[in-house]
């Protein structure tokens, strides 16, 4: 767990706390810890200048105006009532470049196609403008906003594909282990995945907007998963999980109704 947090982490944060795999379990003794406190200017200045309504929460948990809930579990806090991520220690405390103290809700579209040139499966994706990896066309839960409303604006404003997703189409909600994450503030994420025939998806005419300065489909391949932003991977794979059963289950219902009674 937190491995691109370890291995990716934004340049202007301070150095994490030297963590084994077997020490980030709150459960499992870790001698001295004692990570670095921060957040980043850009996020208290965002509270300073827009307050509530602003996308960042106050530095004083006591003023927060809402219930921190996680789609993981439920939470505990520490002794300054601070959320305390439920996957373990990350080596910084603070909100880093986070707005939300804890949970800090995402929605990502799986949008995927079978290539009629090379009968493999391709994945739409964004070249990220921050970090410059390779990501789902996915962003920020905005206020007073469901996950699917933002899985389908994200996708429009990143790479101009506009589709509606249901709660059918949901193949992940949890935890994702991004490079911002830390003691009191992580990402969590809704994912929903339509597969696009390949007649449509060439309909569409892609621009990278927004967050994004690049969309393409790319092939889906252990180089593709090597390289994909924060968990992005790991969401990518349930919605193919699911779509090779799919396949499978039409295969079966093709050959059972051909065989006579």
């Amino acid at each position: 767990m937190h491995i691109k947090a370890y291995t990716e982490t934004p340049n202007q944060y301070p150095e994490r706390f030297p963590l084994a795999q077997n020490e980030v379990e709150w459960s499992k003794k870790c001698e001295g810890y004692a990570p670095i406190d921060f957040t980043s200017k850009v996020v208290l200045n965002q509270f300073a200048q827009s307050g509530q309504n602003g996308w960042a929460d106050p530095d004083d948990v006591s003023m927060l105006a809402r219930e921190i809930i996680s789609l993981i579990s439920e939470l505990t806090f520490d002794e300054n009532n601070r959320p305390i991520n439920p996957m373990g220690r990350t080596g910084i405390a603070g909100r880093g470049l986070l707005g939300k103290w804890g949970p800090n809700f995402a929605g990502d579209p799986i949008v995927t196609r079978t290539n009629a040139a090379t009968n493999k499966v391709d994945l739409l994706v964004i070249q990220r403008k921050d970090c410059l990896q390779w990501a789902l066309p996915g962003g920020m839960v905005d206020k007073d906003e469901a996950p699917l409303e933002t899985i389908s604006r994200e996708l429009k404003e990143e790479t101009n594909v506009d589709l509606k997703f249901t709660d059918k189409d949901i193949v992940y909600q949890g935890y994702v282990d991004d490079m911002r994450n830390t003691d009191n503030a992580w990402m969590e994420t809704t994912g929903a995945h339509k597969h696009i025939d390949y007649k449509e998806s060439l309909t569409f005419e892609l621009s990278a907007n927004d967050d994004a300065q690049d969309v393409r489909w790319e092939e889906i391949n252990d180089e593709l998963f090597d390289k994909l932003f924060a968990s992005h991977s790991k969401i990518v794979k349930f919605a193919v999980a699911g779509l090779i059963l799919k396949m499978l289950n039409e295969s079966i219902s093709k050959v059972v109704s051909k065989i006579k009674p």
